[in-house]
């Protein structure tokens, strides 16, 4: 009898850990956001051609998404198709401005802000 009750606090000990690890594992959990904005913003952050003004639903996507967190978890394959300096730009006008991450992202592509 004892042993059926640790196995199963054990168990549940288990689970809770496995849900508990990632956000212990500081992985921040906004996948589901950064699908929503990329395809809802997709004319405004797109790398060719200019930056186009949000539209509605691309503003509503920004406002309900944690932006800073969108822009760490980016791909290398995603990064080769949308702006770093637009994403940026949109959640300033969207009224997210993603300061500590704009501050690192100037000194390593200066270049492409300054075509944006």
């Amino acid at each position: 009898m004892a042993t059926k009750v640790t196995l199963g606090l054990l168990a549940s000990a288990l689970v809770f850990t496995m849900f508990a690890a990632h956000q212990a594992w500081g992985e921040p959990d906004c996948y589901a956001e950064k699908e929503l904005v990329l395809r809802k913003c997709r004319f405004t952050i797109k790398i060719p051609g200019d930056y186009v003004r949000p539209n509605p639903s691309c503003r509503v996507a920004v406002d309900h998404a944690d932006m800073a967190c969108i822009c760490h978890i980016l791909t290398i394959e995603e990064e080769s198709t949308v702006s770093i300096s637009k994403i940026l730009r949109l959640a300033r006008d969207c009224d997210q401005p993603v300061l500590l991450f704009q501050r690192r992202y100037r000194h390593r592509h200066e270049e492409e802000l300054i075509s944006a």
